[in-house]
């Protein structure tokens, strides 16, 4: 067999026996394309990944926009209501709420029946609404629902909404619903500022808190100092009576407006700890519908001191009122029914947080307290008129405030009411409070 045949046969043969050896043996792929099949499903399952970390970044960061936490106090208001200056630009959402329980002596100090229920009452829910509409100006606001309801004895109110135009730390304009920036509790009223149950009773009768009104005007720090001055829409002198001025707020609605008063406060902060300070608002309260121009001065002076667990507040409260004889005679008052021409009233408090002396921890408080208070609405009445002597009332209350945490405290405290009629009622208090 030539040479040439034979190569030709064992090519035919290895031809048709190529198929067989196919069919018999498995298709391998590539090592190389099998590391990359896995490549690209470990790095789909990390791009699913990331995306999912994204998507709860991108939501936290648009609640922590929302639900900015609480810190610093700013242009005297209370912490939580200062959140929306922390807000780069946006929404801001707080509030706080108020509960308590009060048992009343059931009787008076002269012996005869109260006629005081003991209560149960979720006191106040209270929203704060902000909006930071750029690095200069936000809109803030305090919405407020009390006793629960908005049927017999609730009601909703605004409590404050104004707008803030931040020029700089000297000097910045606010216009709205302003809150009256005289004593502690009238701008600082969530619970947690204040250890008592119950607001100070000087800080509801001789500033009424809470008192706002509709004005404009200026606050800034300069140096050790900072400052509020406002003109607002003036009281309204028709509601004026016996027990003090507190009637005569118009609250922002529907306001009179034909008499107008200043208020300016300016409080000292050079020492750590210590604020020491005080306001004057002076105007006319007869709006036109009493005969008489009704000239009203308030003036006070405060100071609040902390140091190591220690907490010293004070305040001292004056009234000067003109025309009261004509007042009392447009309004149809008679004898001790007098309007004060000078009423005045102060308090001093005192407290001592154990957790400085190491009773408890963990950013807890745990603060026994006491507050002396005295004041009287008709210190002095006009001639041919007289003094109720049960609008000349002490208080001392003393009592305990935890604060398991900054944003939460439970209260207990028990005040006794003397006046000069002796028909004092005295009472139990237990609350609860917090802020967001």
């Amino acid at each position: 067999m030539s040479t040439l045949r034979f190569t030709f046969r064992f090519a035919a043969c290895a031809a048709a026996a190529a198929p067989l050896r196919a069919q018999s043996q498995p298709v391998v792929f590539p090592t190389d394309l099998e590391q990359r099949l896995a490549r690209l499903e470990a790095e789909n399952a990390e791009f699913r990944r990331q995306m999912g970390v994204l998507a709860e970044e991108q939501e936290r960061l648009s609640l922590g926009d929302v639900f900015t936490p609480i810190g610093d106090r700013v242009s005297g208001l209370a912490p939580a209501a200062s959140k929306i200056y922390a807000v780069d630009q946006g929404l801001s959402i707080g509030g706080y709420g108020e509960a308590l329980y009060s048992d009343f002596d059931s009787r008076r100090d002269d012996g005869s029946a109260s006629n005081r229920s003991d209560s149960a009452d979720f006191l106040r829910l209270v929203t704060y609404i902000g909006y930071k509409f750029d690095s200069t100006w936000l809109f803030n606001s305090e919405i407020e629902y009390e006793h629960a309801s908005t049927g017999e004895g609730g009601e909703v109110s605004v409590e404050f909404a104004y707008i803030d135009g931040m020029f700089a730390s000297e000097a910045n304009f606010r216009t709205g619903l302003l809150l009256v920036p005289m004593g502690f509790i009238n701008e600082l009223h969530e619970p947690v500022t204040f250890w008592s149950v119950n607001r100070p009773q000087v800080e509801r009768v001789m500033l009424p808190t809470t008192w706002r009104e509709n004005g404009l005007g200026f606050w800034g720090d300069v140096g050790d100092f900072s400052y509020r001055a406002y003109l607002v829409n003036g009281f309204d002198a028709n509601g004026f009576s016996a027990s003090g001025v507190r009637g005569g707020r118009q609250k922002g609605a529907q306001a009179l407006a034909e008499d107008f008063a200043g208020v300016a406060r300016v409080d000292w902060n050079g020492v750590d700890g210590l604020i020491l300070g005080g306001a004057a608002y002076y105007g006319n309260s007869g709006q036109n519908q009493l005969g008489a121009d009704v000239g009203t001065q308030i003036y006070e002076a405060h100071l609040d001191w902390r140091w190591r667990g220690l907490g010293l507040r004070a305040l001292w409260v004056e009234t000067r009122i003109d025309d009261v004889a004509a007042l009392n005679t447009s309004l149809g008052l008679v004898g001790n029914a007098s309007i004060g021409e000078r009423q005045s009233g102060g308090y001093v408090e005192l407290g001592y947080d154990l957790a400085s002396a190491g009773w408890i921890g963990g950013g807890q408080a745990l603060t026994p307290f006491v507050r002396a208070e005295t004041y009287d609405t008709q210190e002095r009445t006009p001639s041919g008129f007289a003094s109720n002597a049960a609008n000349d009332v002490d208080v001392l209350t003393f009592g305990v405030s935890y604060q398991p945490h900054s944003q939460l405290a439970f209260k207990l405290d028990y005040s006794n009411f003397d006046n000069g009629a002796n028909t004092g009622v005295d009472q139990l208090n237990v609350g609860m409070g917090f802020v967001f």
